[in-house]
């Protein structure tokens, strides 16, 4: 037969207390239905757990063996209730988090060091990628969050069961070396870039999309002849004279070795950086991390 929990819970109560009166008061039974319980039990099991005596119980060898057990089982299931508390608060769990290039240190690493403060036993997971790899691991549960971003110019084509938040808007520059004969003007129109080369990301990405739309708008196709979704490369392959290209804000906050952002007399597209979550998911160590992205990165636009 099956024992339930409350009844070993019942039992324990029992055999420590010494009578079917303490035990109810204890458990909030009446001493009636403490004895059919114990009595139910003796029965399914085919042995006498308790002597009956006028103003006590006395427990058998196989009741105190059975209290014994009991008492693992009845410790395990408080330290069950203790770690779903616990879960249910945010305090322990895993969270699976993703994070493009450029966000994993300036946003994300002190996010996660923030997050962490009050919850050391917490375990987060870190993969990389672009949005278009991440985000469809959010929308199948493999990933509970992640970042990524939206450009100007470029529909987003996200899978319909993630929720989006925005963490932070930034602008977008266009960057060419210190020594570019633009670099000392005052104002520049983005069609003098026309004739020049450029490094931009891969064909995939919304940032390439989103340059591509930007000439287009100007009325020329730019020459790309180097592609990189390193950040630090294409600002490498900028500072060493090169191309020109098209960065976001965050990128320049980490200096600007020989590279300087051409003032544009046009306004320039921005980007949004978002995190993704599954709609309907509900790992509550979810919303306290995005509360922590929020914090970083209106300190990380405030210079702080």
């Amino acid at each position: 037969m099956a024992i339930d929990t409350r009844t070993l819970k019942t039992m324990h109560a029992v055999v420590s207390t010494g009578s079917f009166a303490a035990a109810g008061r204890e458990l909030g039974y009446t001493a009636s239905a403490v004895s059919q319980q114990m009595s139910a039990l003796e029965r399914s099991l085919g042995i006498r757990l308790f002597e009956r005596e006028a103003r006590r119980v006395v427990p058998t060898e196989a009741a105190l063996y059975l209290q014994h057990r009991a008492a693992e089982v009845v410790d395990l299931l408080n330290q069950v209730e203790i770690d779903m508390a616990r879960l249910g608060a945010g305090q322990t769990g895993t969270l699976r988090a993703g994070t493009f290039d450029s966000a994993g240190g300036p946003i994300l690493g002190q996010a996660i060091a923030r997050f962490l403060v009050r919850r050391r036993d917490v375990k987060i997971t870190l993969d990389e990628g672009e949005p278009y790899e991440l985000f469809p691991r959010v929308s199948d549960g493999s990933l509970d969050i992640a970042l990524g971003f939206q450009y100007d110019l470029v529909a987003p084509d996200f899978p319909t069961n993630l929720q989006l938040t925005e963490v932070m808007t930034e602008d977008l520059f266009l960057v060419a070396p210190a020594k570019h004969r633009l670099a000392r003007k005052s104002s520049v129109d983005l069609g003098d870039l026309r004739s020049e080369r450029w490094v931009a990301h891969r064909p995939e990405t919304p940032s390439h999309q989103c340059l591509l739309a930007l000439c287009e708008r100007h009325g020329f196709v730019p020459d790309i002849a180097f592609r990189s979704n390193n950040l630090g490369t294409v600002k490498g392959i900028v500072s060493a004279g090169l191309a020109v290209a098209m960065v976001p804000e965050i990128s320049l906050q980490h200096g600007l070795e020989g590279i300087v952002a051409l003032p544009l007399a046009q306004p320039m597209p921005r980007r949004k950086i978002v995190s993704a979550t599954r709609a309907g998911a509900d790992n509550p160590l979810v919303e306290p991390f995005l509360h922590a992205l929020r914090a970083i990165a209106g300190t990380s636009r405030r210079g702080e």
